[in-house]
């Protein structure tokens, strides 16, 4: 694949591949900009700001997506510039890895002859292929998370449930949080994307260009990741009214026990009560007995709401 070295300026440089039909522009240097446009036409000065724009020679789209950053994910903004017989690519300065990947591709299926419009498709369909692996980690960390949530409700009921606190279910709400932000730009990404590629195929239908890509096709694909991006948002939404279902029943039985324990001792607290108060003849102060009769009326009332809370199983 021929790529001539990198035309360097302030805050970005130019690579030229494909034999001068594809200009990769990383960074959004405006003295690069302007050169480019008086070399080639093509305004890329406010394109990003537009999804899609017919300039005449040059049809521009602006597509953003999510993509992964080292162990981080961002959304990053391209534009793709179609001319007749070439393409510029405006891109981040670190490179964008799903326009690396069209170009692996192309290479792996020798298609360096590829007309503008067929390597406009294959970038779209590049990023419509990273956001669906990007969605099929973020379902395989959902099913991760449902079986930590089953065994969390499972453990409710046992012993281990003094194990599971407040603490676990807020890191993991604030991961499914993170999960429906990534899945909502995804879903945001994918409309875009489609209707980037429609735009491509009207813009481009009353034009005399070279094309042998199937631009439906690539709609249909890139629609079909939709109800993909459903499905986990849908998963992830279970995920976080659970972890509200086994936060509130664990709250609930923290509650239960001190219930429990006010009913126990509430009969004892109103004895001791009674006993303490300051009247100056009680007779049952001066009886032999007294003092074991209070223990043994203490213990049996204090038994009786136990026993009725027990019976109605209110400490299962």
């Amino acid at each position: 694949m021929t790529t001539t070295p990198p035309q360097t300026a302030r805050s970005g440089h130019v690579e030229t591949m494909l034999g001068g039909r594809w200009q990769r522009v990383l960074g959004g240097d405006a003295q690069l900009l302007e050169r480019l446009r008086a070399e080639t036409g093509a305004d890329l000065r406010d394109a990003a700001a537009t999804p899609f724009r017919d300039g005449g020679d040059f049809v521009t789209l602006a597509v953003t997506f999510v993509d992964r950053d080292a162990s981080a994910y961002r959304e990053t903004s391209i534009v793709i510039a179609v001319g007749r017989d070439a393409v510029i690519t405006l891109e981040p300065l670190t490179g964008c890895a799903p326009i690396d990947l069209a170009l692996a591709r192309m290479e792996r299926d020798g298609r360096e002859g590829d007309s503008s419009i067929e390597i406009a498709a294959s970038i779209l369909e590049s990023i419509a292929d990273t956001t669906d692996e990007l969605v099929t980690n973020l379902s395989m960390s959902s099913e991760r998370m449902m079986a930590q949530t089953s065994a969390i409700l499972r453990s409710l009921e046992t012993k281990k449930a003094r194990e599971f606190g407040v603490s676990d279910v807020t890191a993991t709400q604030q991961e499914l949080a993170d999960m429906e932000e990534l899945l909502s730009h995804c879903m945001e990404s994918q409309l875009a994307l489609a209707e980037a590629a429609r735009h491509l195929r009207t813009l481009t239908r009353g034009r005399d260009w070279d094309n042998r890509t199937d631009l439906a096709r690539i709609i249909e694909d890139i629609e079909a990741i939709e109800p993909h991006i459903d499905f986990v948002h849908d998963r992830v939404r279970l995920l976080q009214q659970t972890n509200n279902l086994a936060l509130n029943v664990k709250q609930n039985q923290i509650i239960k026990v001190f219930s429990v324990v006010t009913a126990v001792f509430l009969p004892v607290m109103l004895l001791s009560t009674y006993y303490s108060m300051n009247f100056e003849f009680m007779p049952i102060l001066s009886w032999t007995y007294a003092e074991p009769m209070i223990i043994v009326l203490s213990f049996v009332f204090a038994m009786l709401p136990l026993i009725y809370v027990r019976r109605r199983g209110w400490l299962r």
